[in-house]
């Protein structure tokens, strides 16, 4: 075992009532190796605590860019960027004393950062969050979604990412999920929770919308949005479902028709299609990219 050091990333939503949350751990040691984790899906929304969420986007992809190109000796440092050390992180924590602050240093003795890291983060940063599929509703399901369009690609609400948008073809009104239009492209997603407790409803939901993306396919849409303004979308803009696969035990051999169904109207009409543990886990990746590249 050696001995490392860990500090606590804690986000400051307002700095005169001093109430904070826990989102990242850092743990490393002088000359060795670092790591560091952070976790922010579960954090309360408070004021203006969601936005200010989103601009920490930036930051949490620099320093964990930082740390890795530390703790990967094949990646070179930047042009006068200096040496991780804990001097370098003191002086991180008195220079940022406003809505991103470190704890004190604590020693822990473990094998490695990464060690440390997995030792401590689930005791001092991770919260318990309703994971388990049955327990997720549509809702809590297109927040987790939202959540990890904002602050993991960076996507601001009302300006290239949308929120349950109007769609119009013909005399058809009905609405999806998302609509995403970063880098000159239109993206729609919706999301599916196939443990919600009204079986019959959920099936209704699902061949309602599968109808509506087929007759998108047949001829495009318009996008009208709360602001009055609208958009006209293509029959073969990209359109990908995030679901929640049926595990509920109760009337499970009707949840399990009505997701095979749905399965096979997406595959008809050239849907991609993932679940929220895979999108999660893409959305992980993303970060760990961005941390990785220079």
């Amino acid at each position: 075992m050696l001995s490392y050091q860990y500090w606590i990333i804690r986000y400051v939503p307002d700095i005169a009532r001093g109430e904070f949350t826990n989102i990242g751990l850092l743990c490393g040691r002088d000359g060795g190796d670092w790591a560091v984790q952070f976790d922010t899906e579960a954090v309360r929304s408070r004021g203006e605590l969601g936005p200010n969420l989103r601009e920490l986007a930036p930051w949490m992809v620099w320093f964990e860019r930082r740390i890795t190109r530390q703790s990967q000796p094949q990646l070179q440092l930047e042009l006068n960027e200096q040496t991780v050390s804990s001097g370098w992180i003191s002086h991180l924590h008195t220079r940022q004393a406003n809505s991103v602050q470190f704890s004190e240093a604590r020693p822990v003795d473990v094998p490695s950062a990464a060690e440390g890291v997995k030792l401590l983060f689930p005791h001092l940063v991770a919260r318990e969050t309703v994971t388990r599929s049955h327990t997720l509703t549509r809702a809590s399901m297109r927040a987790k979604v939202r959540h990890a369009l904002e602050l993991t690609f960076n996507l601001t609400l009302n300006r290239d990412l949308f929120i349950q948008p109007r769609v119009v073809i013909g005399k058809q009104r009905s609405t999806v999920d998302f609509l995403r239009r970063d880098n000159n492209e239109d993206t729609i997603t919706n999301v599916w929770a196939f443990n919600s407790a009204k079986v019959e409803l959920l099936e209704q939901q699902v061949q309602a919308t599968n109808y509506s993306l087929t007759r998108l396919r047949d001829t495009g849409a318009e996008i009208r949005f709360s602001d009055g303004k609208s958009v006209a979308i293509q029959a073969d803009i990209p359109v990908s479902v995030i679901y929640d696969p049926p595990t509920s035990q109760r009337e499970l051999q009707w949840r399990t028709d009505v997701f095979d169904a749905a399965l096979e109207a997406w595959h008809l009409n050239g849907i991609s299609v993932q679940s929220l543990e895979e999108f999660r886990s893409a959305s992980a990746n993303v970060r760990r990219v961005a941390a990785g590249t220079r």
